[in-house]
């Protein structure tokens, strides 16, 4: 078995055992659920490490594949061809613009009801990077369904401003390192599109400045070949509108200050939007020292961050 088998079988068997209703139902009664929501090109697996850190903490973890991503991947057939026919592959549309913002919003939710029906008293939702989209549609739509968001280095709609327009902030339109490794116009083919397949050592090495500086080569080398080529662009236009009751919802932000995805700058705006929308429950702020994939880079960090949270 090789380490990319290693990587997702491990995976497999900590979600396995998260979703077992017979065991969980036995002992979930009073415990905080934590559900995990991974960014743009991840699935479940990378949680795995925070996972078994929050289920050893006595609570308990489910962590979900968002539509369109994970085993359920929708990649273009031109990243399958090598070597790899750059112009097809930075035209070629794709099929999460055929994703509606609904049904990441539903995905989340439908996570939040297996982990009640697993016995959690509490939920108290994790998202990673773009992950903070969902999480926040999520709890715009049925805001009584959870009691907490936690974003880690995490974008999200405010009242009056899209998710993306966080993205166009100076420092980051300029500073930002990711824009080295997007393959294709996001506008033309409905999706952000990075080649983690690409054997080019100099585009990998630019892939690991941005998103994981600080990662061990073996562990980062491992998550890019879990990865898949394309995430969703359109729910970072979408102005979403916000309950009177999304305002009581626990609010948690961990800042990554080694991030160069999402600059710590972008980070801080962040947090002042959602100060600013809701004066009264202001945002916790958890300061770690971390690149944009802090999960690979301290997994033990996170895990005690988010569990700070519940």
């Amino acid at each position: 078995m090789n380490r990319r088998e290693v990587f997702a079988a491990a995976g497999a068997a900590a979600v396995a055992l998260a979703v077992t209703p017979q065991a969980a139902n036995a002992d979930g009664h009073g415990k905080t659920g934590y559900l995990l929501v991974h960014g743009s090109w991840h699935g479940v697996w990378c949680w795995d490490g925070i996972a078994s850190r929050i289920q050893n903490a006595g609570q308990l973890a489910l962590g979900i594949d968002l539509p369109g991503s994970g085993l359920n991947a929708v990649s273009p057939p031109s990243y399958f061809k090598r070597p790899l026919d750059d112009a097809a592959f930075a035209t070629e549309p794709s099929q999460f613009a055929k994703i509606p913002s609904d049904a990441f919003a539903d995905s989340v939710l439908e996570g939040v009801a297996r982990l009640r029906g697993m016995g959690a008293d509490k939920i108290v939702a994790v998202g990673h990077s773009m992950g903070g989209m969902p999480i926040s549609l999520a709890a715009a739509k049925e805001p009584s369904a959870i009691n907490g968001l936690v974003f880690l280095t995490a974008l999200t709609p405010v009242p009056g401003k899209p998710s993306g327009a966080f993205l166009a902030l100076p420092d980051q339109a300029k500073n930002s390192l990711l824009g080295a490794i997007v393959k294709a116009d996001p506008a033309k083919v409905g999706g952000f599109r990075i080649d983690t397949g690409s054997g080019d050592e100099k585009y990998r090495a630019a892939g690991k400045a941005a998103l994981a500086a600080d990662v061990p080569d073996d562990v980062w080398n491992t998550a890019v070949n879990m990865m898949s080529p394309d995430a969703p662009v359109a729910f970072y236009g979408d102005m979403v509108e916000f309950p009177a009751e999304y305002a009581a919802i626990k609010r948690t932000f961990i800042r990554c200050g080694k991030d160069m995805t999402l600059l710590p700058s972008t980070q801080d705006a962040i947090v002042a939007a959602l100060n600013e929308a809701w004066p009264d429950n202001p945002c916790k702020v958890i300061e770690m020292d971390a690149s944009h994939e802090a999960m690979f880079a301290d997994p033990d960090g996170v895990a005690k961050a988010i569990l700070s949270a519940g």
